[in-house]
């Protein structure tokens, strides 16, 4: 097996044996080592050992000649790395004698040998790699309000060694907007209610021109509840348990950026991504702007949101009074923050069933059993004031109430239908609501119809009572009323 055996052709074997080419692995690494050490017999070195000569870089003419110059800072030495960074996938700007680097490039070029499909359009100071796995163009979200992306790996950790899975998302000048200053908002902000970044990063070779930012994949896009037909958006006429939670995260997004100065910008569904984890649904913001102290830009943050909210229940023919209200008072800039969610629209049915025991509370205590003292707050004045009118108003609302209840053997007539019989009358029902439901109604384990519709209490008050009972939620949520 030595070089000189022949083959049977009678032509020599050049081809080096095993023991030529570990001579060869030796000597490569002890050159490697006397590199590392600045052992090599550069001018420097020469020159300690007594040796009379120019110590000038003979390839650049620029500098003294140094292992460190000679290997990193050279300017000849610097294009030859910059040629094999960029065949390596590597943008790391600054050579370095310590070639840690190389070890992990060497990682990286067996990983795209193994998977020459793949493009590698990025990486961040040598600490992470964006991958594209797929080059065909993905659309998250509506049809008509999506956005583009490619399905990816990020690979990071010693050696890039660890990936996980990521939406790539691509920007370009015309875009407005660099991926690498996005990337910098949302971890400065470094909210759960925004999106986390995985990386960010230049492409490179044919994606020079693009700059990517790769993000968790998302399940779908709040474009996906609100732009169309939606069940897990409306259920009977009213917001789901599962949209108002997302309506939720939105909320408190919105005001974790105002506190840190930014704002959304022109708020639409595809910036809103949505994860889905088991039982959970949590919404994060990804897209948003610096805005400092100007609070006119983020007040129309808040009429972005009711028009989202207001396009969701009219594609789900779902724009009942009290969700009109809602989007009504965001777009009029009269509800903000978190006071947002206790609107009667945003909570569920025994939330707004707690608000009427409440009120019912709150007059049996501060209006009825003591007469009319100014509070110091003419605002709230006000709003009491109103209130008594509402309570002594004739409504004529007993014929509007469920079949299904003035048929019960404990439902009782008003014998005034003023607003304050419809309250009490509203605590005693919620109160005593199990014993309202027709028998036949709590034995059956299947869907019953009555009168035509499902019996659901809190629908039928508020299709049948809808101004009457989204008047009573509203002075709950005025006088900030606890339960």
């Amino acid at each position: 097996m030595g070089c000189g055996r022949k083959h049977r052709s009678g032509a020599p074997n050049t081809r080096p044996s095993c023991g030529s080419r570990d001579i060869i692995g030796e000597r490569c690494k002890f050159f490697m080592f006397c590199v590392m050490k600045s052992a090599c017999l550069t001018a420097d070195n020469l020159q300690r050992r007594g040796w009379h000569l120019a110590p000038i870089c003979h390839l650049c003419s620029n500098g003294g000649e140094s292992c460190h110059h000679i290997f990193s800072s050279c300017s000849f030495t610097q294009e030859v790395w910059g040629l094999v960074r960029g065949r390596l996938g590597h943008l790391q700007t600054t050579p370095s004698v310590d070639l840690s680097w190389w070890c992990d490039a060497r990682y990286n070029m067996d990983t795209m040998s193994d998977n020459t499909s793949h493009n590698i359009l990025s990486q961040v100071n040598g600490s992470s790699q964006i991958v594209i796995t797929d080059s065909k163009v993905q659309k998250l979200g509506s049809s008509a309000n999506y956005v583009k992306y490619y399905k990816g790996t990020v690979k990071f950790g010693k050696g890039l060694r660890i990936q996980t899975k990521a939406s790539v998302l691509a920007f370009t000048s015309c875009d407005g907007e660099a991926a690498d200053a996005l990337y910098v908002r949302l971890v400065a902000v470094n909210s759960p209610f925004t999106v986390k970044p995985l990386s960010y990063g230049r492409g490179i070779r044919r994606y020079r021109e693009y700059t990517f930012l790769a993000v968790p994949p998302p399940s779908c896009l709040l474009s996906n509840y609100t732009d169309g037909f939606n069940d897990k958006t409306v259920s009977m006429k009213r917001f789901t348990e599962e949209f108002i939670k997302i309506t939720g995260d939105i909320v408190r997004a919105i005001i974790t950026l105002h506190c840190q100065g930014y704002w959304c910008s022109g708020l639409k569904g595809k910036h809103i991504c949505i994860y889905k984890m088991e039982k959970c649904t949590d919404a994060k913001i990804w897209s948003f702007c610096f805005a400092g102290g100007n609070e006119a830009k983020k007040s129309e943050d808040w009429v972005d949101l009711g028009k989202l909210l207001e396009l969701a229940a009219k594609r789900n023919d779902s724009y009942t009074a009290e969700i009109e209200d809602l989007c009504k008072k965001l777009k009029n800039k009269t509800l903000r923050g978190m006071k947002v969610l206790k609107h009667s629209a945003l909570l569920n049915v025994r939330e707004k069933f707690e608000n009427i025991i409440a009120l019912n509370l709150f007059i049996l205590v501060h209006v009825k059993s003591q007469p009319q003292v100014p509070s110091g707050d003419p605002e709230k004045d006000k709003i009491i004031s109103e209130l008594v009118k509402f309570m002594n108003a004739s409504l004529q609302w007993a014929k509007a109430m469920p079949h299904w209840i003035t048929q019960s053997s404990n439902y009782q007539a008003p014998t005034t239908e003023t607003g304050l019989s419809f309250i009490d009358g509203l605590r005693d029902l919620f109160e005593h609501e199990n014993e309202y439901i027709p028998e036949k109604v709590k034995q059956s384990q299947s869907k019953i119809q009555l009168v035509g519709r499902d019996p659901d209490l809190e629908c039928q008050l508020r299709l049948n009572l809808e101004k009457i009972f989204l008047q009573a939620q509203n002075f709950v949520l005025e006088l900030d009323i606890e339960y």
